[in-house]
């Protein structure tokens, strides 16, 4: 790719004209060396200066539309032509970008917002045009844009899902919630927000995010990876743990992972997984602990092997689980 090219590139991604294939091509160009990502900030510093052009510049504007609308009738840049990038900028290929710029703008169109839903035991996945991946939960919504414009890439979420951020320094993403908000960079997370739940949880798997309260006037507090921040919903107390990634994403590969864990707190992940409603005898059962990992096992086997290790009984009956202390 010559020189000239990476330029247009630059022009379509500022003007948010790029196709998802473009950004990813310019995403992987800019992490490539330092010096091309300092000539990207330069670029689009001069761009968003809207710097007033002389007539040189101009009659580089018209070279450029040309070039413009030879580049729209084909197709993309292909990914395996990067090792032809130059990172060299020149003053004359920055002024056509700063007129490029008034060349794309044009009335604003308010970018359409997608909504994806998830009932029991039913689980989606989802790719955004940023490259980033999410999966949402069984009883979850997820609400965001068809693409992202401006400085942050946000989504808005009810109930559980994971996502994977495609790393972007200068775009950060940000998950809002009704509790709180976990904005990222680039990492792998799980957030569960339900609200009919006693709580909402973050767990960091890689990377950092940081997360912020709703109602606690923009304190933050910043995740480490393995680390898992739980707000409970009745008195606003934030407390930090240890994360156990089977426990928490298992729900992803169908796995119920109970290591010390009461049945009260089992019972939301037996719930959404098979799709019934968990029914106790009493607060003695409540808060008996379990222990057990189980991988894409029926909900009778999973209880046939509980009841066998432990001191519990149970019976299925109208698409509800009782379960009680054995008598």
């Amino acid at each position: 790719m010559e020189e000239k090219e990476i330029y247009l590139l630059i022009t379509r991604h500022l003007a948010d004209r790029a196709t998802a294939e473009e950004n990813g091509l310019l995403a992987d160009w800019r992490t490539a060396s330092e010096e091309n990502e300092v000539l990207f900030e330069e670029i689009r510093s001069v761009w968003l200066a809207g710097i007033k052009p002389d007539q040189q510049a101009k009659q580089a504007l018209t070279r450029l539309k040309e070039r413009i609308r030879a580049e729209e009738k084909i197709k993309p840049i292909r990914r395996n032509r990067l090792i032809y990038l130059s990172a060299a900028a020149s003053v004359a290929a920055i002024l056509v970008l700063i007129l490029a710029r008034s060349f794309w703008q044009a009335p604003a169109i308010e970018t359409p917002m997608l909504t994806v839903e998830t009932g029991l035991k039913q689980k989606k996945s989802i790719l955004l045009e940023d490259g980033t991946r999410i999966v949402l939960a069984p009883q979850s919504s997820l609400v965001y844009p068809a693409g992202f414009s401006g400085d942050l890439r946000t989504v808005q979420l009810q109930g559980e899902a994971y996502f994977e951020v495609s790393k972007n320094p200068h775009r950060p993403f940000i998950v809002h919630t009704a509790d709180l908000d976990v904005k990222v960079l680039g990492t792998h997370f799980d957030v569960s927000s339900y609200p009919d739940q006693p709580a909402s949880t973050v767990s960091l798997l890689e990377g950092r995010v940081a997360v912020s309260i709703a109602g606690e006037n923009g304190a933050e507090y910043i995740l480490k990876p393995s680390e898992q921040l739980v707000l409970n919903h009745l008195d606003r107390r934030v407390s930090r743990y240890g994360l156990d990634s089977s426990s928490t994403v298992g729900w992803m590969t169908n796995t119920l992972a109970f290591k010390n864990v009461r049945i009260a707190d089992a019972a939301e992940k037996i719930s959404k997984l098979y799709g019934v409603k968990v029914v106790l005898a009493d607060q003695l059962t409540a808060d008996t602990r379990l222990y057990g990992t189980f991988t894409n096992e029926s909900l009778e086997q999973v209880m046939e092997t509980l009841e066998a290790t432990g001191n519990i009984q149970y019976r299925i009956e109208n698409n509800k689980l009782h379960i009680s202390m054995r008598k």
